[in-house]
């Protein structure tokens, strides 16, 4: 029983642990730099979404903090305008990621253009996103709701099952 309750607790918490950044939707070499795009939430939903890069020098490795990065993201049908956002540092939880908050104002593919420029240095490099019509967080918060009960009952089951291995035993002759 005890095993089983572990096992339920820790696939609960594995289901709600996330890194920093949200998930990592692209990672590209672009020119010089190499462009990571994180997203949160992970599984992209009509609505405000967290997007965040991260700029590294192309073969060091090493992060670029002061980075201007543009972010143009475009509907694959055209029938509404275009989302640009200017990222920075100021609301990043993670110091070597620039993020915005962005508005998606509907389901479908999106491109995603980066532009990218530091030191003099120019790099553009692009993704396609897919945004849907509700957010995947909805079965995350029915799994916890549900998750008591099902421990609660679970636990009067085996109990019930106790009591009458009891009366078994003590109706069976010996």
């Amino acid at each position: 029983m005890r095993r089983l309750i572990a096992a339920l607790v820790l696939a609960g918490t594995a289901v709600a642990a996330h890194a920093d950044g949200g998930r990592l939707q692209m990672r590209q070499a672009a020119g010089p730099f190499v462009v990571s795009l994180f997203s949160t939430p992970e599984s992209l939903a009509v609505g405000p979404a967290d997007l965040s890069v991260m700029i590294e020098e192309q073969g060091s490795g090493e992060v670029l903090l002061d980075a201007d990065v543009v972010i143009a993201l475009t509907a694959e049908n055209a029938g509404s305008a275009s989302v640009i956002a200017h990222l920075s540092h100021a609301y990043a939880t993670n110091r070597l990621l620039q993020d915005a908050v962005v508005q998606l104002p509907h389901a479908g593919r999106w491109h995603a253009v980066i532009h990218v420029r530091e030191a003099g240095r120019d790099a553009t490099t692009s993704t396609v996103l897919t945004v849907a019509n509700y957010s995947a967080r909805r079965g995350t918060v029915w799994f916890f709701a549900i998750l008591p009960i099902c421990v609660v009952a679970l636990f009067a089951w085996l109990q019930v099952a106790k009591q009458r291995a009891r009366r078994r035993r003590m109706l069976s002759p010996a």
